[in-house]
């Protein structure tokens, strides 16, 4: 057994190298954290509508590029409205040209998930009628990286509950 010093020295170095190795395992088992603070987070912006153009849900999310976002939304019957329940999931991706690579995945009111792949440039409105069973739904999004001016517009028309265009 190494006397005095010696251990200490042995304890030092087997502790620092238990802590390279739990930094290095926690980035790989939970993403690299250092790039997660280069990309700024993303505001979506999603409206729902029937078939007739009745807006049936109008969500905002904050989300990632890189990492899947869920919501679950349930209405409880009012006077001039029914019971809804929907369930989104949003998998937004990089791509060329700024735009980014949305994969979505919708179900309203306990029918079967359909979804689907949409591409969107930062801060323009993109729609897209949700193939599936039941009644034809219409999805239109917005999206646009915190920081930047679309993300200000965003979040001003929607405090002044206007269309975002």
């Amino acid at each position: 057994m190494p006397s005095g010093p010696r251990r200490k020295l042995t304890c030092l170095l087997f502790g620092l190298c238990g802590l390279a190795f739990g930094i290095v395992g926690a980035e790989n088992t939970f993403g690299r954290l250092r790039d997660a603070a280069n990309s700024p987070p993303l505001l979506f912006s999603v409206e729902v509508r029937d078939e007739a153009g009745a807006l049936l849900a109008s969500p905002l999310l904050v989300g990632e590029t890189g990492r899947k976002l869920h919501l679950d939304l349930s209405q409880p019957a009012g006077p001039q409205s029914e019971p809804s329940q929907m369930s989104l999931d949003l998998d937004p991706r990089s791509a060329r040209g700024g735009n980014l690579c949305l994969e979505y995945r919708l179900s309203f009111d306990g029918e079967p998930a359909r979804g689907g792949h949409l591409s969107v440039p930062m801060g323009q409105r993109r729609s897209v009628q949700v193939p599936g069973p039941g009644e034809p739904l219409r999805l239109s999004l917005v999206v646009a990286r915190a920081g930047t001016p679309e993300f200000q517009r965003l979040l001003l028309a929607r405090r002044l509950g206007k269309p975002v265009t």
